[in-house]
């Protein structure tokens, strides 16, 4: 496979889609009637673009997050991050597609919660990976590595303690604290993981294919980093643009923002 580079002809959206179209989420700036249509803005800060949007049926309330399909002609002819819809880029087992020593396999693997933060902010997710206004997503990635830190040195602290007490005199609390702050943690990154990876299947239109209901649970509990390493893959369009290790959003710096 040939070397991806930071920029790359192929990323460009010379002619408009004719796949499922990308959805976008859309805060609604006020209580609005369904059908009714309004210009809403979407993409990143500082890059916006104008789009009309049309409200689902029976309403919205003001500050509710609902979805709307990008148009077909929308950024013709800019940069952009070809990610595919109505179905996902490969299986969820091709976690070496990319190649045995590329980022998103690695972070994946050994820093699964890490490599999860990376994708909420390249789609600018919150931090419990659900969709959320600007200003609750531009430090995603910063709060999640926050709380891998704070929760490795919380155990390894535990782990100190434990060494330097013999083992008849170890008090009740500190084995109680581990089980407590691991039970925490796990709950978090699953449920994290699982309100990511339907954000994602819900913006590219990707429909569920086992456990119906509940697959995005299932996938978040069973190969965590196997779920993580497809969403990267997904979304990276590692063939036009590098991805890399330590980076907000896995990517290269020059890689266009997703809309």
């Amino acid at each position: 496979m040939t070397e991806a580079t930071d920029y790359k002809e192929g990323g460009f959206a010379d002619e408009p889609s004719t796949e499922i179209p990308t959805q976008v989420h859309i805060i609604a700036p006020s209580a609005m009637p369904g059908g009714y249509e309004f210009e809403a803005e979407v993409g990143a800060e500082g890059a916006k673009k104008t789009i009309s949007a049309a409200v689902p049926p029976g309403g919205v309330v003001e500050g509710q997050i609902f979805l709307v399909p990008l148009p077909d002609d929308f950024a013709v002819g800019e940069a952009r991050v070809d990610v595919p819809t109505g179905r996902w880029k490969d299986r969820w087992f091709d976690i070496i597609n990319e190649g045995i020593c590329h980022p998103s396999v690695w972070c994946s693997v050994c820093f699964t919660q890490v490599a999860m933060a990376q994708v909420m902010q390249r789609l600018r997710l919150n931090w419990i990976g659900s969709a959320a206004p600007d200003a609750a997503t531009e430090n995603t990635f910063k709060i999640v590595l926050a709380l891998v830190i704070c929760y490795t040195v919380f155990t390894v602290a535990l782990e100190v303690a434990e060494s330097s007490i013999g083992y008849n005199q170890l008090p009740t609390w500190i084995p109680v604290l581990r089980f407590i702050g691991g039970i925490v943690f796990t709950v978090y990154s699953i449920y994290s993981l699982m309100r990511t990876r339907e954000s994602v299947r819900a913006k590219y239109s990707i429909p569920e294919e086992r456990c119906a209901g509940m697959e995005d649970l299932c996938c978040s509990m069973w190969c965590s980093c196997c779920v993580v390493s497809q969403m990267a893959r997904h979304t990276g369009d590692y063939d036009n643009y590098k991805g890399r290790f330590c980076s907000s959003t896995g990517m290269a710096a020059s890689t266009p923002a997703i809309v």
